[in-house]
């Protein structure tokens, strides 16, 4: 019963991140304006905003213009849920909540980047004090010189890297705002955990966005979004970064 409220618990959070992300891009109220279609503006029942349920139960197509309802709603719902359950089972007491919130902001950067192709400082480098803070006050495993260091190096290697890639090829390789994303992951990671987010997101983005190519048959100059990549990358290293690391410095 515990376990089934906690999941619950997770669920619903999801939801609530799902609001803030999709609010925070089109710039609208994320406390006050009710649940309502993006599409007809019809205000949602409560009973069609159960997590993940109430998707599948409309067919994901809104009840009353039936127009469709994005995959990420229940993705994001799911993800948040399994994330915060590892996050209680591997990670030390004393950092749930500070990492408990950068998960969060980490999933609402992954929603916008994957609906828009947007990152919100808000949900990045405005939250990089908070985690100095958070170090300072022994919320998080790192001193706050390797917060700020992480944060530095994060910022600098992907702005050299796309100011080197806009000189050889004249376009832009890579986003300011995965730049501040990664500065932000430096923060709460430090200097090695910054390099080895950087190296997951970077593996299993190449992996993806190679088969989203073949598979839906566009170009190669199809335009993929990196954040997600790069904070799940973040995630997966808070969530298992001592055996990443034993097994990187074997």
């Amino acid at each position: 019963m515990i376990l089934f409220f906690i999941i619950i618990m997770f669920l619903c959070w999801g939801s609530f991140l799902n609001v803030v992300g999709h609010r925070l891009i089109t710039n609208q109220d994320i406390v006050f304006l009710p649940s309502h279609c993006p599409h007809c503006k019809t205000p949602i029942a409560w009973h069609d905003l159960i997590p993940v349920f109430s998707w599948i139960w409309l067919g994901g197509r809104c009840r009353t213009c039936h127009a469709p309802i994005s995959y990420l709603y229940p993705f994001i719902e799911l993800f948040t849920a399994i994330t915060g359950l590892l996050l209680l089972l591997c990670v030390p007491y004393p950092y749930w909540i500070a990492y408990f919130l950068i998960f969060s902001a980490l999933i609402v950067s992954i929603r916008t980047d994957l609906e828009h192709m947007l990152l919100s400082q808000y949900m990045n480098i405005y939250l990089i004090p908070f985690c100095i803070l958070a170090c300072f006050l022994g919320m998080l495993p790192l001193s706050p010189v390797d917060s700020i260091v992480g944060a530095a190096c994060g910022y600098g290697f992907l702005f050299a890297l796309s100011y080197i890639c806009k000189i050889l090829t004249g376009k832009e390789c890579i986003g300011e705002g995965d730049a501040d994303l990664l500065a932000f992951i430096g923060s709460f990671t430090g200097i090695i955990g910054c390099w080895i987010s950087l190296t997951i997101g970077s593996g299993i983005g190449s992996i993806l966005g190679i088969a989203y190519l073949v598979y839906s048959g566009k170009n190669q100059g199809t335009k993929i979004p990196f954040g997600p990549f790069l904070a799940i990358g973040a995630i997966i290293y808070v969530l298992f970064q001592d055996q990443i690391v034993s097994f990187i410095f074997f």
